[in-house]
């Protein structure tokens, strides 16, 4: 049996979607159905997620304006979405890929990691791991996108830490110096350690299914110990190349990976 709460929650949810879809009837008619049409799946994947709910703050007569800005932000974001998400054009990637990388580097100097190449190699490790779920993410469109994926880093980077510490033999009272052990450059670079546990037996079957060119960036950077721009310079290939190489490749890895297990659970 539902609760009062659960009960006015439900009303609340039906009297906001009878809202929305008025709403939308008013944008169909002022800027074509079609547009309405679009941004109707969007708008009820908001509704279930509370973003709606967040932003009215029970101003119920803002629903048009919701709408709107949602109507804005596809209009003049879903082209670039559909080339990072659908297309995976690397023009579109490159640029983006760099400012994640920035600003995962500029979140590990903030929790006073080491400003060297090192913390540089963790940065890239947590960019790529935010794009593969930026892949598969849903955008709002009620917000500007930059702010939405720097999100998306930070959150890698918060999973990257506590993973780390999880695994670290350093007492609890202790903890925050974490980076004076992640700055020891005679140890292998801790993302390639964690990589390694994680892979086991199976790593090498799965990087015998990569291309050679993805092959030998995975080698270089988390066996061998190489930046980005040491890659490229040996390879012979821009450092753009070399991100969107080591991006494809970890994504190419995982699935790879999943598969392996699926047979072996079988």
């Amino acid at each position: 049996m539902l609760t009062s709460s659960e009960n006015r929650t439900n009303v609340e949810s039906e009297t906001l979607h009878d809202q929305l879809e008025q709403a939308l009837r008013q944008l169909a008619e002022i800027r074509g159905d079609e547009l309405a049409r679009q941004i109707k799946p969007i708008l009820l994947a908001n509704l279930d997620r509370g973003r709606i709910h967040r932003f009215l703050e029970g101003e119920a007569d803002h629903v048009q304006s919701y709408v709107w800005r949602v109507a804005d932000g596809f209009s003049d974001l879903h082209a670039y979405l559909h080339q990072l998400q659908a297309e995976r054009d690397p023009e579109a990637w490159t640029p983006l890929y760099t400012r994640m990388q920035t600003w995962a580097y500029n979140f590990f100097l903030r929790k006073n990691f080491a400003a060297d190449d090192h913390t540089c190699e963790i940065a890239i490790e947590c960019a790529s791991e935010a794009a593969i779920h930026l892949l598969h993410a849903h955008f709002p469109y009620d917000t500007d996108f930059d702010p939405w994926a720097h999100i998306l880093v930070q959150n890698a980077c918060r999973k990257f830490i506590h993973k780390s510490l999880r695994k670290s033999a350093v007492p609890q009272e202790k903890q925050v110096e974490l980076e004076d052990d992640l700055a020891d450059r005679n140890d292998p670079p801790l993302e390639a350690q964690m990589l390694m546990a994680e892979l086991g037996a199976e790593l090498d079957a799965a990087l015998a299914q990569l291309s050679e060119a993805r092959r030998s960036v995975i080698r270089m950077c988390y066996f061998d110990g190489l930046g980005m721009e040491e890659i490229a310079q040996k390879l012979g290939k821009s450092a753009g190349a070399v991100y969107s190489l080591h991006f494809n490749a970890l994504g190419d890895l995982r699935k790879i990976l999943n598969t392996i297990r699926d047979r072996l659970n079988e």
